[in-house]
């Protein structure tokens, strides 16, 4: 039995899947902590997880307080700004943690640079957890933030591919040079290399900023790829990378319904299961990162609304009223917030933003997608491989009209080989948590045989 310190404070889907990767090394044997945000106790604690709370992360609040100051004083202070910076981070906190526990591994969400610098010059062992898509730049795998599929069109050619990377790196780049400038010296990677230079870690020899992630990620530590290769494009893999397969937390505490709410949730579900296959149910889900396109959430109602046997569960999140789309038809049920792993059970198709996290599920519920891309992070990249995979189809929410959305559902739930595909897709997923992938992973970096070439 080892102990190991799992750490995350990043948005809803890192937290669960970090969580139920802890859940799994806690069943082999494992003794887990998982140090997060305040607000994942109750779910740590639920699965069995030792919890602790990390410090949270004011660096932007410094940034915006720091601004207000005068540029000669800032740059007269630069040396003392950049301490504060750094311990805005709560990475001194984190380092006391590290201190305290003693963990045997240490794994850890490849975007908290800070807490990673920190890990590593302590020279405790570490892994890095990745849940986008594949983020490495390498012949066959365009960068995920595009809509680029490998093989198809000249975007598509390895010297397409090649070209988008090269673009990507020149933007990352400039960015970073932007945002030296104008925050005096106190931007993210200045902040880093504070903490590197505190923590005796050399930034400049372990980080590669030609890669996707921003500023850079670390080519010498190993990774944990919470996904499955299958999903990907064909690709040479990066070395030191594993894939582990998708973490879905089922059990993960959602938060009850208004009780109204799930009376008419309860209702839909019930007609589903007693009108059977003559009865069509379709889910739509846009997450916590979707920068809704109202115009196409009203074409999507508007089409489904046309057909007196299919209902539709909306479920908008927070940045959208249901009043604010209007009048609803009689079988679209618009909802703030739905249990989306429930609702897949029942459905016949999904549609959904581009987001991993609810792709994977749809993948496992075995429900094909009509992914109507929100253009944020690695959305546009994971739309692309549904479509690379025949697990859905691509919609177009800026130039789609309800006879468009209405012919993209439809074909979805006439053409089996869309089931067909998902199904076999299901089938690479399960195998991943029934062969004890991540276990066996993390068995072997405790062993010392998980670094980069391993």
């Amino acid at each position: 039995m080892a102990g190991i310190l799992a750490v995350t404070d990043g948005p809803a889907g890192m937290r669960f899947s970090t969580i139920e990767l802890c859940r799994r090394l806690a069943a082999a044997g494992h003794a887990v902590t998982f140090a997060g945000a305040a607000s994942a106790c109750g779910v740590a604690e639920h699965h069995g997880l030792r919890f602790r709370a990390l410090e949270p992360n004011r660096l932007a609040g410094f940034q915006a307080e720091d601004a207000a100051g005068s540029i000669v004083d800032r740059l007269r202070r630069m040396a003392e700004r950049r301490r504060n910076a750094a311990a805005a981070t709560g990475v001194e906190d984190f380092a006391e943690l590290l201190g305290e526990l003693g963990p045997d591994l240490v794994l850890i969400d490849g975007e908290m640079h800070e807490h990673i610098v920190a890990c590593a010059g302590a020279a405790v062992p570490l892994a890095l957890l990745n849940t986008f898509c594949s983020i490495w730049r390498r012949a066959g795998s365009p960068p995920p933030h595009t809509a680029v599929r490998t093989g198809v069109g000249w975007r598509g050619s390895q010297v397409g591919i090649a070209l988008a990377w090269a673009a990507f790196r020149v933007r990352k780049r400039a960015q970073a040079l932007r945002l030296r400038a104008a925050q005096l010296g106190c931007d993210r990677i200045s902040v880093i290399r504070e903490v590197a230079r505190e923590s005796g870690f050399d930034v400049d020899r372990e980080s590669d900023p030609s890669q996707w992630l921003i500023p850079f990620t670390y080519p010498r530590l190993p990774a944990l790829s919470l996904h499955a290769l299958e999903f990907e494009f064909s690709h040479e893999r990066f070395p030191g990378v594993r894939f582990v397969g998708p973490m879905v937390l089922e059990d993960r505490l959602d938060p009850p319904m208004p009780e109204a709410d799930r009376r008419r949730l309860d209702a839909v579900l019930d007609r589903r299961r007693r009108s059977g296959p003559g009865r069509v149910l379709l889910y739509a889900g846009f997450g916590s990162f979707f920068t809704a396109h109202r115009g196409w959430l009203r074409r999507l109602v508007n089409a489904v609304g046309r057909r007196s046997d299919w209902e539709l569960v909306l479920a908008l999140g927070q940045s959208i009223d249901p009043a604010e789309l209007g009048e609803l038809p009689e079988g679209v049920h618009g909802f703030t917030w739905a249990p989306q792993l429930e609702v897949l059970t029942h459905a016949d198709a999904a549609i959904v933003h581009g987001g991993i996290n609810t792709i994977d599920e749809c993948v496992l519920a075995g429900v094909p997608m009509l992914v109507a891309c929100g253009g944020e992070t690695d959305m546009a990249g994971n739309t692309a491989r549904v479509v690379h995979h025949g697990l859905g189809v691509a919609g177009d929410p800026d130039g789609d009209d309800a006879d468009r959305i209405l012919a993209r559902i439809q074909r979805l739930l006439d053409d089996d080989a869309f089931g067909g595909n998902v199904n076999r897709m299901r089938l690479a997923y399960r195998a991943y948590a029934d062969r004890g992938v991540a276990e066996r992973a993390v068995d072997e970096l405790l062993a010392g045989r998980g670094g980069v070439g391993s």
